[in-house]
């Protein structure tokens, strides 16, 4: 009885302190800023995003300086399982609430971060297809999409830098493509709560 009870308390200490169970494989405290660019290069549009535990927010702007100008604020809130879309204009504050899900975030803001939700049916074992640097950082390549007609190359790439946050996203040929990619990814800089309070003056139309 003794031996039994003694390999049970073995047993239980090695699942408590087994690095495993505690090791962290992806951050989850850091800023980062990304840039959507045409096929050219030229930059169409700027968009940071904010992270502290499982907490974060993008903060996008369209048409700056302009007076169709807006705003758009996303909240993803995983230990509440809800996502607020929020956009200011100059008509006021108009939002939705939506159900945690990486493939909503990744529509929305074109970045995809599989900690959300990612259940293999986009990214897959079968979809990697190698590796990259992005600023530096060592990211896994997934290849979701590739067709080459004659001389015309198009896929859809993606870069995940820890096996979970996108860090840039190629998608279309040469001539017609586009990508987002990542300027900065900060994780020395205070990401404070205050950041991911979700304003009460807005309309939602759901």
């Amino acid at each position: 009885m003794k031996k039994i009870n003694f390999l049970i308390l073995i047993l239980f200490c090695t699942v408590l302190y087994c690095p495993q169970n505690y090791s962290q494989t992806f951050d989850t405290k850091y800023t980062v800023e990304y840039v959507l660019k045409n096929a050219s290069g030229t930059i169409l549009s700027r968009m940071k995003m904010f992270r502290n535990g499982s907490k974060i927010k993008f903060v996008k702007y369209d048409n700056a300086g302009k007076p169709d100008s807006s705003t758009t604020n996303i909240y993803i809130l995983k230990d509440e399982g809800k996502i607020y879309n929020i956009i200011s204009n100059s008509a006021g504050k108009f939002g939705s609430k939506n159900a945690v899900d990486m493939s909503y975030v990744g529509m929305q803001t074109g970045v995809y971060i599989l900690d959300l939700g990612n259940d293999g049916t986009i990214f897959s074992s079968n979809s990697r297809s190698g590796s990259e640097s992005v600023l530096g950082l060592e990211c896994v390549k997934y290849t979701i999409a590739s067709q080459t007609v004659g001389s015309d190359h198009a896929s859809s790439d993606y870069y995940m830098y820890q096996d979970n946050l996108m860090l840039k996203r190629w998608v279309g040929n040469t001539a017609e493509g586009n990508s987002i990619e990542a300027l900065s990814y900060d994780i020395t800089s205070d990401v404070p709560e205050s950041i991911f309070i979700v304003p009460t003056d807005v309309q939602y139309l759901n």
